[in-house]
């Protein structure tokens, strides 16, 4: 199963061609797309409702785009690109 970071990579890849920003909520509905059937089992094994978990995911993904040098944030905006040369 890939990661969020795996599946954040290729929307960055796919989507931010020419430095083109991305709002924050595009990645992280891919990433749920993708996740979200093993999230809602991880909520339910945790005894915590989904959204919970949701808010925490959301946090996560934050996190990893920001450490990860693959990618840039606009600094006025909540929007990410990769950083060229990557895609």
């Amino acid at each position: 199963m890939r990661t969020m970071l795996d599946i954040a990579v290729d929307y960055g890849i796919e989507n931010c061609k020419n430095s083109t920003y991305v709002p924050f909520e595009n990645f992280f509905e891919v990433v749920e797309k993708e996740l979200k059937n093993k999230w809602e089992l991880e909520a339910e094994e945790k005894e915590i409702a989904y959204e919970t978990l949701r808010v925490n995911k959301i946090g996560e993904l934050y996190r990893l785009l920001t450490v990860d040098s693959r990618f840039v944030r606009d600094k006025n905006e909540n929007q990410w690109t990769t950083r060229m040369g990557f895609n």
